[in-house]
């Protein structure tokens, strides 16, 4: 295998002055930094495509209680006592929620059972102080005790952890002084 071409004429050789020589091999650092710059360019490509294509999950829970509590009179249960909320509770979530104390000024006014992000969910919806309310729970996903608030088109959505459960509560969010300390949002 001959790299280089020597100057030097061998007999028996037919080629002539004229013909183009080969070149010497690359050096070692072009073909790594070539190397490089394509792998950070697919990098990059990658991460930007991503971010553009699959949109923010902005707390998923917070969102699907927030549409759960825009939708009206879809109940699995309607005004369930203490005994029937703590049943359906149990078959819909395996085992019962800490719901907040009903009677008095706390109403339950249905029920119905959710999948979000292929988990199941518990949503009741209460009424305080003739104020509406939607309160979901769910298993816990994640380890670190999370607090979340959203405010949107006058309604208030809180998260917060409870154990190995984490609470939703939406309502409205002039009013959030006569319906947080009954549901009982730390």
């Amino acid at each position: 295998m001959k790299l280089v071409e020597t100057e030097i004429a061998v007999e028996g050789d037919d080629s002539d002055a004229t013909s183009e020589r080969p070149r010497p091999p690359r050096p070692e650092r072009r073909r790594v930094y070539v190397s490089l710059f394509l792998t950070l360019s697919v990098l990059c490509a990658t991460v930007v495509t991503i971010y553009t294509v699959f949109p923010k999950r902005d707390n998923e829970l917070v969102t699907s209680a927030i549409e759960a509590h825009r939708e009206r009179n879809r109940f699995q249960l309607v005004q369930p006592g203490l005994a029937e909320l703590d049943a359906w509770t149990i078959s819909v979530m395996g085992e019962p929620v800490p719901w907040p104390e009903t009677g008095g000024p706390v109403q339950v006014l249905g029920t119905r059972a959710m999948r979000i992000l292929r988990r199941p969910a518990a949503l009741i919806r209460l009424r305080i102080a003739k104020q509406e309310l939607t309160l979901l729970a769910m298993k816990a996903r994640d380890a670190p005790p999370r607090k979340y608030r959203r405010s949107d088109d006058g309604e208030l959505a809180m998260s917060w952890r409870l154990g190995q459960w984490t609470f939703v509560v939406v309502g409205p969010s002039d009013s959030e002084g006569e319906w947080r300390e009954q549901v009982g949002v730390p």
